[in-house]
C-alpha cells in the first residue's frame, strides 16, 4: 500500500461509517488567514452523532511516529479553513509531545491510527453481540475493531486496529459492550447509573462524576454518557447508555484524560449507530431430540435435567405454556432442586399459575426453613414482579404450620423485612421483635442476626 491507495481507503471508511453526510476527497479549500487553497485530503460536512459540523482529515502514510510539528502544522490548517474538527491520521503512532500538542491545544485536533494490514481473527468493524433475544448490531470506530471473544465483563471488546486486548489494556484505552435486560423490571438508565455509582463509590467515596444528557441518536432511544474520574484508576472510566426496548445497551471505555476528547467522539460513534435487533429460535428439532432420548432413559436426575433444558428452549421461543409443563416435570422428578425450584416460582409468578407458585414457594422452603437465604430468594422474586402482598400472605400463613424456634424466628424476621418494603412500619416493628424473642431462645446475645434486627429497629 502507499499513500495514495491509503487515504483513498480512509474515505471509503468514512463513506462507509457514515452514511448520509456530504463526504469528499481530496478537496481545495481558501484559507481564511493564508488566502490560498489548503488540500485536505478527506471532507466530511453535514450532521455527525447530532453534531452540525466540518471535519477535516489528514492522512500520513509514514515510515515513523508524527511529531509535534506536524500536529502543530495541521492545528494551524484546521484554524485556516474554519473547520471545526480535525483528523490527523496515520499507519504508524503520535511522539508523547503530539499527543500533549494536540489534547491541551487551543484547536480540536484528534489523532488516531488506522492500518488496514493488520487485522486480527475474530477481530473486525461489526458485531453482533447479544443475550437471549436482545441483540445490537454494533459498529466500531475510526481506527478501532470490534473482538468478538468473550470475556467475564462483556460481550465483546473495542479497541485500537493492529493491538490485542492485553496491549490495549496496559495502554489503559479500550471499551467493553454489555447489556442490562429490563424485561422483568422497570429498570431505567438512570437507575442503572445509581446502581453502577454505588459500585464505585465503594471503591473510591471521592469519585467525581460528569455526565453528557444530549441525546446523539436519530430515533427515541434515549442516551446518557457519564465521565468518572477515579482516583484510585490510572486511567478515566466513561460509560455510555442506550435505553432500547426491553434492555439497556451499555459501552464502558477507559481512556487517558488527554485522549478524552478523542475517544469520547468514538464513544458517541458506537452509540450514534448501534441498531436493536431480535434474535428469533426455532428448538423444535432439538426438543424432539430430547424428548426421545428422556423416553429412553430411567436416570429420574438425567430426566429432570433434560426437561428443564427443554423447558428453557421453550421458553427461547415465548412458548410459556409448554415451558412450564418441562419445569413442572423437571421438579416433578427432582423436587429438592434448589435452583429449579427458584427458576419455577419466578415463571410460573411471571407467566402460569399463582397457585402453583405458592406451592413450589413451600416446596423451597421445605428444603432448609431456617436458613435466610430461602425466604430472602423468595422476597427477591416476589418483590420484583410487584407480588409483594402475595408474599406477605404466604409468610403468615407459614408462620402457622412451623413449630421450630428457629424456623419461626427466621419467617418472622422476613415477614418484618416485607412489610417494612411495603412501608407497613408498626406491623414490620412487631414481627421484627417477635423474631427476636424466638431468636434470643436459641442463640447467643453477641449473635449477628440481632445486630441486624437493632439496626433495622
Amino acid at each position: 500500500m502507499n499513500w495514495r491507495d491509503y487515504e483513498k481507503e480512509i474515505y471509503e471508511y468514512f463513506t462507509q461509517s457514515f452514511p448520509g453526510t456530504s463526504i469528499k476527497y481530496d478537496q481545495k479549500i481558501d484559507g481564511r488567514y493564508s488566502k490560498v487553497e489548503r488540500q485536505i485530503d478527506v471532507l466530511i460536512e453535514g450532521n455527525v452523532a447530532g453534531f452540525d459540523i466540518r471535519i477535516i482529515i489528514d492522512c500520513k502514510y509514514f515510515s515513523k511516529n508524527i511529531n509535534v510539528k506536524d500536529v502543530e502544522s495541521f492545528s494551524a490548517m484546521v484554524e485556516d479553513v474554519e473547520a471545526d474538527h480535525g483528523v490527523l491520521i496515520t499507519n504508524k503512532g503520535y511522539s508523547k509531545a503530539a499527543i500533549n500538542r494536540a489534547h491541551y491545544g487551543p484547536q480540536k485536533v484528534d489523532l488516531d491510527i488506522l492500518n488496514f494490514d493488520e487485522i486480527h481473527k475474530f477481530q473486525g468493524a461489526l458485531a453482533i453481540p447479544y443475550v437471549g433475544h436482545n441483540s445490537v448490531l454494533a459498529f466500531a470506530p475510526l481506527g478501532w475493531i470490534i473482538d468478538v471473544t468473550k470475556t467475564h465483563y462483556g460481550l465483546a471488546t473495542l479497541y485500537q486496529r493492529g493491538l490485542s486486548l492485553k496491549k490495549a489494556q496496559k495502554n489503559c484505552e479500550w471499551m467493553y459492550i454489555n447489556f442490562y435486560n429490563t424485561e422483568e423490571n422497570d429498570f431505567s438508565v438512570e437507575d442503572l447509573i445509581d446502581f453502577q455509582n454505588k459500585g464505585i463509590n465503594e471503591v473510591d467515596p471521592n469519585t467525581k462524576f460528569t455526565y453528557e444528557t444530549k441525546n446523539i441518536r436519530k430515533d427515541s432511544y434515549p442516551t446518557k454518557i457519564r465521565i468518572a474520574k477515579v482516583n484510585s484508576y490510572p486511567c478515566l472510566e466513561v460509560t455510555g447508555f442506550v435505553q432500547f426496548e426491553g434492555f439497556i445497551f451499555f459501552i464502558v471505555l477507559f481512556t487517558p484524560e488527554e485522549h478524552l476528547n478523542k475517544n469520547l467522539r468514538k464513544l458517541r460513534y458506537v452509540l450514534s449507530v448501534a441498531e436493536q435487533a431480535k434474535i428469533e429460535f426455532d428448538n423444535t428439532k432439538v426438543i424432539a431430540q430430547l424428548t426421545e432420548e428422556i423416553k429412553n432413559s430411567k436416570d429420574l436426575e438425567e430426566k429432570s435435567e433434560k426437561h428443564f433444558k427443554i423447558g428453557d428452549w421453550y421458553k427461547e421461543m415465548y412458548d410459556y405454556p409448554n415451558a412450564l409443563l418441562n419445569y413442572r416435570k423437571a421438579v416433578e422428578y427432582y423436587p429438592t432442586h434448589y435452583p429449579y425450584l427458584k427458576k419455577i416460582v419466578h415463571d410460573e409468578l411471571k407467566y402460569g399459575d399463582v397457585d402453583k407458585a405458592i406451592q413450589y414457594s413451600s416446596q423451597l422452603l421445605k428444603l432448609e426453613p431456617q436458613h435466610p437465604t430461602l425466604p430472602q430468594n423468595l422476597i427477591d422474586t416476589f418483590f420484583k414482579l410487584k407480588k409483594e402482598k402475595l408474599l406477605r400472605s404466604f409468610f403468615k400463613e407459614k408462620i402457622k404450620t412451623y413449630a421450630d424456634t428457629e424456623v419461626l424466628g427466621n419467617l418472622y424476621f422476613h415477614l418484618g423485612l416485607v412489610e417494612l418494603n411495603m412501608g407497613l412500619e408498626r406491623e414490620a416493628r412487631k414481627n421484627f421483635k417477635k423474631s427476636r424473642s424466638y431468636f434470643e431462645k436459641i442463640f447467643n446475645s453477641d449473635h449477628q442476626v440481632f445486630k441486624s434486627i437493632d439496626k433495622i429497629i
